[in-house]
């Protein structure tokens, strides 16, 4: 695990345990139980769509970049997303870094109907429980954070909770663990820096694309323009998860269809 990860899990550990203090598990267990299904997430990105397959990020701020749309007018932004063409969204819930809340989540659920990723720096059971109570219909699992058996096991117990998984890697020797899951993320920013570079991450879409064909792949991160998205997809990308660029722009709604004009 990068240094940059260490902090960001160590700082939230703390945090999951006031959670669940606060919440006991059996009654996480009954709210999660009782939580409407959603569609899906791996619906959203059929083989061979017309148009290109966006996961719309909600995020308010992040460790790189500092503020990034503050306030985040989740409900809203999530209704107009969908409207606009959003394939899924992703929505960030950790709070330190990211300024996110599983409020933010529950917000996101009750105002559209498309399938929601929880984005978050998951290592414990109770945080899969957490996303299916809230409105999850995924979450994302980083190869970079997770040994191998810790990610098989929170790989199951997911999938035993209705939610699919969106593996994560940054590198070559991430993409066997990350490839266990229903898709498989390929992020264009640096853990260990944060620095981002699609060049590093085309490469890596197409090594995935040769060694697990039929696997959605998604591109994520440092997505600006029509140009990069077209580059991505024809490296194997099936999807695009973008945050920045849409929340950052006066009406993301529009700057979504702008850039699904492209592939």
């Amino acid at each position: 695990m990068t240094d940059i990860l260490q902090r960001i899990v160590a700082g939230n550990r703390p945090l999951l345990e006031e959670r669940k203090r606060a919440l006991p598990i059996a009654s996480l267990e009954r709210m999660a139980s009782a939580a409407p299904v959603r569609a899906p997430f791996v619906e959203a990105f059929p083989a061979g769509a017309a148009v290109p397959r966006v996961i719309a990020e909600l995020k308010a701020a992040s460790p790189s970049r500092g503020s990034i749309r503050e306030p985040l007018e989740v409900a809203v932004l999530a209704k107009e997303l969908e409207e606009s063409g959003a394939a899924a969204l992703s929505v960030l819930t950790e709070p330190l870094h990211f300024r996110g809340s599983l409020e933010n989540l529950r917000l996101a659920s009750g105002a559209c109907a498309l399938p929601l990723l929880r984005k978050d720096f998951i290592f414990d059971a109770y945080q899969l429980l957490e996303a299916r109570a809230f409105g999850a219909s995924a979450v994302l699992l980083i190869a970079a954070m997770l040994e191998p058996p810790a990610f098989r096991r929170l790989l199951e117990e997911a999938h035993a909770l209705g939610l699919q998984v969106l593996g994560e890697a940054h590198s070559p020797e991430e993409l066997e663990v990350a490839a266990q899951a229903d898709l498989l993320g390929v992020n264009a920013r640096d853990l260990r820096t944060f620095h981002t570079s699609l060049e590093s991450s085309a490469r890596l879409l197409r090594l995935a694309a040769e060694r697990y064909p039929g696997k959605p792949l998604i591109a994520e991160s440092a997505v600006v323009t029509r140009q990069d998205m077209e580059g991505l997809a024809a490296a194997g990308a099936r999807g695009f998860l973008v945050g920045e660029t849409l929340m950052r722009a006066p009406s993301p709604g529009r700057k979504l269809k702008e850039l699904l004009q492209c592939c």
